[in-house]
């Protein structure tokens, strides 16, 4: 037993060299200081897959919505490197078959010397992108407030790293190359070669499409439930119970403190109360603001959580305020309270926030998991809050507004076929950073002329779409909208460098018109204009730009911060409290990060 782990370990030793050393011929290869000496370390079988990836290169480097910090670029470029190795590999295969069965052989013409001269031209296209890529990291950091740690040293390494990868990745398709060798070898005894190995490459796929999916993949997502279940538990460090009976979580709700869930609880502790919007907008007169959030409990369904709400919502007195915010969390149960507070201080605290979790997971795994059940979720809460509100006075009624951020936009603006219906159930709304699923927003037909990224919709009749605040009264371009904004108003803020926004399966095969718009507005030219896209590339690019989506200042990326002031005073208008001056935003602001 001891010889059999011994000589296990050597052969695991001796493969992780093996590995290492490939890596290095990979990257050797594709150097171009190392392949203008006209040294090659890889058979020359393998010249169509390394072609495809130095090509693959060259896309992978190029510009995505956000500046990368160095494992995103190395991630990039292994898996582009990959991707065009093997299309690359492929391209040469088949080429060759044709060529060889019209007598072909134009290999026989491409002497030293012409191959020598290709591979010193593509080294140099290769030395001037990474160089390009360099340059173009600097200043897409400049663009989003990141120029401090997103430099060029991070682009260098990580595109080093991600070739290194691209060797492993190579390691890894020769051993699945191998695999499905010797499975087609075997039915060759029964089967034509022509039916075996195709047969052999999908008996190998299913047997691992089974393996990750009821194995890995579900045991994955039963461990990473468990994780999130057991951190709904925990308390953020500086929450603590809310002593105001405006509040669930309080000794007097409902809904008792242990059971609104982590982000519950630091929702429920924060935000302004009565004193702090007094001292915010200068004023005498304002109410305790209302917070009300049931959270995910074991046994309770939805349907029964928002009848809790509507029970919270009686004890607090919510109906008789003069503004109801029905805000959808994203998939934790987030609540952005950016957006929250906006209109806790527009309103000098006559309002009172509506809400309730669906799920313990992060947003992704929450729509992978279950992706109608956001939706589910916001239709109880509406459908609950509307029933009673249709109980009161016509005259008595509070006004009905939506908000959402992300998965909670998602999940309320897919409850609604039209934009019709969504108008006739809220006295407004303010959305950010809905994400690319959402059916709603992908329906909408923009007006001619006005661009994908910041559509104009029926002349700004109803809805406008912002990527900055001035465009709550222009368009892109600069020009007045053509309609005067009428209610109700609902207001949709999407960045122009927010991957959830723009991220979607088709950029795999498909180019977005948005990628070649112009960028007309400085007001919100926070992407790089020079983005090109590239099959699969591009998809996997944007992909992983919403891992870094969060790691921006405010305003860029998947961060919706200081400029919901004034998207919600422009939706409130004249039904709000207060004016809103830059004086007051400024203490808005400083309150909330204070807060936080």
């Amino acid at each position: 037993m001891e010889r059999f782990l011994r000589r296990m370990g050597y052969r695991f030793a001796s493969g992780a060299l093996h590995a290492g050393i490939f890596s290095l011929e990979v990257l050797s290869d594709l150097t171009p200081g190392v392949r203008m000496t006209g040294r090659r370390r890889l058979p020359q079988n393998m010249a169509g897959g390394i072609l495809g990836a130095e090509l693959a290169t060259w896309a992978a480097i190029s510009p995505s919505l956000l500046p990368r910090p160095w494992w995103v670029t190395a991630a990039n470029v292994a898996i582009g490197q990959a991707a065009g190795h093997w299309a690359g590999a492929t391209a040469a295969y088949v080429a060759k078959k044709f060529l060889r069965s019209i007598g072909k052989r134009p290999q026989d013409r491409l002497t030293y010397q012409y191959r020598h001269r290709i591979a010193l031209g593509l080294a140099a296209v290769t030395m001037g992108m990474t160089a390009l890529s360099v340059r173009n990291q600097r200043k897409q950091a400049v663009l989003v407030d990141k120029n401090n740690d997103r430099g060029p040293v991070q682009a260098l390494a990580g595109t080093v790293v991600g070739t290194l990868g691209y060797g492993s990745l190579l390691l890894l398709g020769e051993a699945v190359q191998a695999s499905v060798d010797q499975l087609s070898k075997g039915l060759r005894r029964w089967l034509p070669a022509l039916v075996a190995w195709p047969l052999g490459a999908a008996g190998l796929a299913a047997v691992v499409f089974v393996l990750s999916n009821r194995v890995l993949f579900r045991t994955w997502i039963r461990t990473v439930t468990a994780r999130a279940q057991e951190l709904n538990r925990t308390v953020f460090p500086g929450s603590t119970m809310p002593w105001e009976p405006e509040r669930s979580g309080s000794p007097w709700s409902y809904e008792p403190w242990t059971a609104v869930g982590l982000q519950g609880r630091s929702f429920l502790s924060s935000g302004p109360r009565v004193d702090d919007i007094r001292a915010a907008i200068d004023c005498q007169r304002a109410h305790e603001p209302i917070r009300i959030y049931a959270g995910l409990v074991p046994g309770r369904s939805i349907r029964n959580a928002a009848r809790q709400v509507i029970a919270e919502m009686e004890r607090t007195g919510a109906f008789w305020r003069n503004t109801i915010v029905i805000q959808m969390p994203a998939g934790s149960g987030w609540l952005n309270n950016w957006s929250t507070c906006s209109y806790e201080f527009l309103t000098r605290g006559n309002c009172a926030t509506v809400t309730l979790q669906y799920d313990v997971l992060a947003s992704v795994f929450s729509y992978v998991v279950a992706p109608d059940g956001p939706v589910r979720a916001a239709w109880e809460l509406i459908t609950a809050v509307k029933h009673r509100l249709e109980d009161l006075p016509e005259g008595d009624r509070p006004r009905l507004y939506f908000a959402g951020e992300s998965l909670g936009a998602y999940a309320i603006l897919d409850n609604f076929e039209s934009v019709e219906d969504l108008l006739a159930a809220c006295e407004g709304a303010v959305f950010s950073g809905p994400p690319r699923m959402t059916r709603f927003t992908s329906e909408l037909h923009r007006d001619p002329g006005s661009l994908e990224r910041v559509p104009v919709i029926d002349g700004g009749k109803h809805i406008r779409f912002a990527a900055a605040t001035p465009h709550t009264r222009h368009d892109a371009f600069g020009h007045s909208y053509p309609q005067t904004w009428q209610r109700p108003r609902v207001l949709i803020a999407q960045h122009a460098s927010d991957a959830i926004v723009w991220w979607d399966k088709a950029l795999a095969f498909r180019r977005p018109g948005w990628i070649h718009e112009p960028q007309p507005d400085t007001a919100y030219a926070d992407t790089f204009q020079e983005m090109f896209w590239a099959p699969f590339i591009t998809f996997w690019q944007i992909g992983l730009d919403q891992i870094n989506s969060l790691n921006v200042p405010g305003g860029h990326g998947h961060n919706y911060f200081s400029e919901m002031f004034w998207y919600w005073d422009s939706v409130l208008g004249s039904q709000s409290r207060v004016a809103l001056t830059p004086s007051r935003a400024r203490r808005m602001e400083e309150f909330i990060r204070r807060d936080a």
